[in-house]
């Protein structure tokens, strides 16, 4: 099979992964899973949905790196709340569109290959998740994959104490000539 993208692939690609985001996202508004009730407690922009979601995934992902520097799942999606105040509007709201989508079981089975909800699995159970759906042949699959793992480890790995555990000395100080 031809792993090659041509225009016509990553067209068609594109118009059945917004299909599928906004057929998810209007289902996810009928049945109320994407009541916006504003942030969570101590968030900026996280609704509780959101951080009941992703607190485990969190910490499976960025598993050591936590412990390194004593911190705690919670203590990365503070990082990753952070990390999206800086975002373009759009790209928090393309963010939302995939957590409402994976609040749903159907649509998180289709993406993430599991029904079960990231709360109700072991830390093994979601290593096997994380396995699984970042080896997945969908297109879709993998674009949610990369869209939510790779800013976990980007909103770590910007705070320096997070950096400084890698052997980075964190990043560039800005100086004032």
């Amino acid at each position: 099979m031809d792993q090659e993208i041509n225009r016509r692939g990553f067209l068609k690609l594109s118009a059945a992964g917004s299909a599928v985001l906004a057929t998810g996202s209007g289902l996810a508004l009928l049945t109320g899973c994407s009541s916006n009730d504003g942030p969570a407690t101590g968030y900026k922009h996280f609704r509780q949905q959101d951080v009941d979601l992703l607190t485990p995934l969190v910490g499976a992902v960025l598993g050591p790196a936590l412990t390194n520097v004593g911190a705690s799942a919670e203590d990365g999606m503070k990082a990753f709340d952070d990390l999206l105040e800086g975002g373009m509007p759009g790209t928090r709201a393309a963010l939302f569109q995939v957590l409402d989508l994976m609040q749903l079981g159907a649509a998180r089975w289709y993406i993430t290959g599991t029904w079960a909800s990231f709360a109700d699995q072991s830390e093994q159970e979601i290593k096997q998740t994380l396995t699984e759906w970042s080896a997945s042949e969908r297109s879709l699959s993998r674009m949610a994959f990369k869209g939510l793992t790779q800013p976990i480890h980007m909103a770590w790995y910007v705070k320096p104490a997070a950096a400084r555990s890698t052997g980075y000395p964190g990043p560039p100080k800005k100086i004032i000539a």
